[in-house]
């Protein structure tokens, strides 16, 4: 047997439903019946069949005597100044006016000395370094330094060039262009150690 708390639910009964007209508002008065209702109409009505267009209407207005008019009254428009090429001016190529006063001719002169004594003291004048350069004599121990450099530098670039000489395919610029520079750098290092090798004295400009 089961229990339940409250009053023991009814199945509904299939001839009582809510009929039409039997439920009724609280307050009716409230709500405003359908002859009472004004009606906004936004748009203007559909004209009917019968209905005909109204022709011949013409207007009084005259658009050229208006047109004139308008035209005469309204003020001009500005024109834009058309600027003057700058080569065509009159002070083209001519010194300006302020540049011609004595106190500024002064300044000028003041500013060029005073940067030609700057870049004398700090370069000398060119008539200064023209002297100061003399022959001088380039002694043996020098000279056999010299050349020992540059058999050492040559045989360097030559161990590197002999690992291209015995490739029978160059494959790539990369190496191709590589190869060239060493055999151009071995030549120019050949000139310079024979140049010195030779007999006579070795004359160097210096500064």
């Amino acid at each position: 047997m089961t229990t339940s708390f409250g009053v023991e639910p009814q199945p509904p009964n299939p001839n009582e439903f809510l009929k039409k007209g039997t439920r009724q508002c609280r307050d009716s008065s409230r709500i405003p019946s359908v002859e009472h209702v004004d009606k906004v109409i936004n748009k203007p009505a559909v004209p009917s069949r019968n209905d005909k267009p109204i022709q011949g209407l013409q207007k009084d207005k005259n658009y050229l005597n208006c047109n004139a008019v308008e035209a005469i009254n309204s003020s001009p428009k500005k024109r834009k100044e058309v600027e003057v090429p700058f080569i065509a001016r009159e002070d083209y190529g001519k010194i300006p006016a302020y540049l011609e006063t004595v106190n500024v001719k002064a300044e000028i002169q003041h500013e060029k000395e005073l940067v030609d004594q700057y870049v004398s003291e700090r370069y000398g004048s060119s008539s200064s370094n023209q002297q100061r350069q003399k022959d001088e004599v380039m002694n043996e121990e020098e000279r056999r330094d010299l050349i020992n450099k540059l058999k050492q530098r040559w045989g360097e670039v030559n161990s590197e060039y002999q690992k291209y000489c015995h490739k029978v395919i160059l494959d790539t610029p990369g190496l191709i262009n590589r190869k060239a520079t060493q055999e151009a750098e071995l030549l120019q290092l050949e000139q310079y150690i024979e140049k010195l090798s030779s007999k006579g004295p070795m004359i160097l400009l210096v500064s």
